[in-house]
């Protein structure tokens, strides 16, 4: 009978593979080098770091919040 077991190590490989190219792009819009997403292949800590850059990491691309004109106007019915 054929073994049909496959490798956990390859099955890890290719879901890194797989989520390396949006990362890319995900760090490429945070103002990151793309080159980030390559820390996906380290093989315990890669993606947790990545996530912790993005979120602890000011983004410069996204736009400024505008400032409060004052109180909202009372609704009237």
């Amino acid at each position: 009978m054929p073994n049909f077991a496959v490798d956990p190590g390859l099955v890890l490989f290719l879901f890194n593979a797989l989520a390396a190219w949006p990362l890319a792009r995900v760090c490429r819009r945070a103002g990151l080098a793309p080159w980030w997403a390559l820390l996906v292949f380290v093989p315990v800590v890669g993606l947790v770091l990545v996530m912790g850059v993005l979120t602890f990491r000011r983004w410069p691309n996204r736009p400024a919040r505008p400032a409060p004109l004052g109180p909202k106007p009372r609704r009237t019915a």
